[in-house]
């Protein structure tokens, strides 16, 4: 079974490439209007009435309280059509409209900012105490820290001078074992020289007791000779 698709009338074919061109150029042109538009406040009154049209035949769409932000879309000399917050547009009396806030909204706003400057202060003044507390333990640290350093060095300095002494000392020590050295190098050449010469005086005392010896004998044996001569004399 066949279908057909239907077929749109030629004058739609043209129709539909504009109908879609209207629906992209539109917006933007909207979008820039409301761009230009202009923003006003509602004036003190209790409540301010907002229409469908210009005049009081028209249906009331909305009820607006003093100091609202409204959105200037068309200005009239005894209506304006607004957009309100809810986006809802519609007219009311240009006499409701100003740019400036009303009264009671800036004094608000300016207690609001006095109450927000306060805290703002408030938490300056702790921040601020906080730092100081911060401060003072730091500078206590900092106080300690240069004790510490200022004792690190007076014992530095100590050590470097008994450093200094101990090497005096064993430089002390290396001299005089160096000159004991040398004192027990010059005994032992003494002692060397003693022990030669009393061998050399034992060999000369014995000689000379060999001489005396010997003369003795000599003199002995010339004496006999001499009681020999004289005995054969008589």
């Amino acid at each position: 079974m066949f279908t057909t698709q239907p077929v749109l009338p030629r004058s739609y074919s043209f129709a539909l490439p504009a109908i879609l061109l209207f629906c992209l150029l539109v917006p933007p042109f909207l979008q820039v209007s409301d761009a230009f538009a202009k923003m006003l406040y509602v004036q003190p009154s209790s409540e301010v009435v907002v229409r469908r049209g210009q005049g009081t035949d028209f249906k009331i769409i909305a009820m607006v309280k003093s100091g609202t932000n409204v959105v200037l879309l068309e200005e009239g000399t005894d209506y304006s059509r607004v957009r309100l917050p809810n986006n809802k547009e519609g007219w009311m009396l240009t006499r409701f409209l100003s740019e400036q806030p009303p009264l009671q909204q800036v004094v608000d706003s300016l207690r609001s900012e006095a109450q927000e400057l306060t805290r703002s202060r408030n938490e300056a003044v702790q921040k601020f105490e906080e730092i100081a507390s911060v401060l003072s333990t730091t500078e206590k640290e900092l106080q300690a820290i240069i004790a510490e350093r200022d004792q690190a060095l007076t014992d530095f300095q100590e050590l470097q001078e008994s450093t200094a002494d101990t090497m005096k000392i064993k430089q002390l020590q290396q001299k005089t074992a160096q000159e004991n050295k040398t004192i027990l190098q010059k005994l032992s050449e003494v002692e060397s020289r003693n022990r030669n010469l009393e061998k050399d005086s034992t060999v000369k005392w014995f000689l000379a007791g060999g001489g005396v010896l010997l003369l003795g004998m000599l003199i002995g044996a010339s004496s006999n000779k001499s009681r020999r001569k004289k005995s054969s004399l008589y």
